[in-house]
């Protein structure tokens, strides 16, 4: 029983971490477009309120993906955990 509540809390802290470091990028990557569209195509720019702007985007479209990018990447990652220990285990036995 151990074991399956370690493995379960296990799932949800790798899901979590993808999901935070998903809407991490999402959120710099909305800064960085926001400030160079402001820098390249505004006359005289807030960088401040455009920073904000590109944060609330960057953050809100990260977060839509965030979910499901982190489950399908916490499945890859416990099938090479898997992979890993089951080859381990056949080398063991032979």
């Amino acid at each position: 029983m151990l074991k399956i509540t370690l493995s379960a809390l296990n799932w949800g802290f790798i899901w979590l971490y993808y999901v935070c470091l998903i809407c991490f990028f999402g959120a710099l990557a909305g800064v960085l477009t926001h400030l160079g569209y402001a820098s390249f195509f505004v006359e005289q720019p807030d960088y401040g309120y455009f920073a904000a702007f590109g944060f609330t985007n960057g953050l809100t479209y990260g977060g839509v993906w965030a979910g499901g990018a982190a489950i399908v990447l916490s499945i890859i990652r416990a099938h090479r955990n898997y992979n890993a220990r089951h080859a381990l285990e056949m080398k063991e036995a032979v």
